[in-house]
């Protein structure tokens, strides 16, 4: 009697764990960064050459941001942030390479340049307002 009350029981915990399963591949197949309420990709490209450097978004609102710097000129070049709580230099990149620097941005305004030799006094520089 033990074996055909086990045999009953096996049918019925496969379906629950195989339902179980499959709630939890589909709650967490639905929670990307995009898809949680408030949550955004706050990544910013900054393209930089002899002697500019490009932002590829000028709006920001306090959070953490990762800037992914590329080196689009032939010399190279890096990124430095500096304000409200943030002083932050990147690797320096070579011609063609690309690397990253993320900072906590809060509600102020940034220094934004490249560190290398005199490249900040030859316009490699911006300025942001986190608002």
């Amino acid at each position: 009697m033990s074996a055909a009350i086990r045999s009953r029981s096996a049918p019925r915990l496969v379906i629950g764990l195989v339902a179980a399963a499959l709630t939890l591949t589909t709650v967490g197949a639905g929670t990307t960064a995009s898809a949680v309420p408030g949550a955004r990709d706050r990544s910013v490209t900054v393209t930089e050459r002899e002697f500019s450097l490009t932002l590829s978004t000028t709006g920001f609102k306090p959070g953490t941001y990762t800037f992914t710097i590329h080196n689009a000129g032939t010399a190279p070049h890096g990124l430095t942030i500096k304000g409200p709580g943030v002083d932050s230099t990147s690797s320096i990149v070579p011609a063609g390479k690309t690397t990253k620097l993320s900072v906590t941005l809060k509600k102020g305004t940034y220094d934004l340049w490249c560190p290398v030799d005199n490249h900040r006094a030859m316009g490699m520089m911006t300025k942001i307002s986190v608002k």
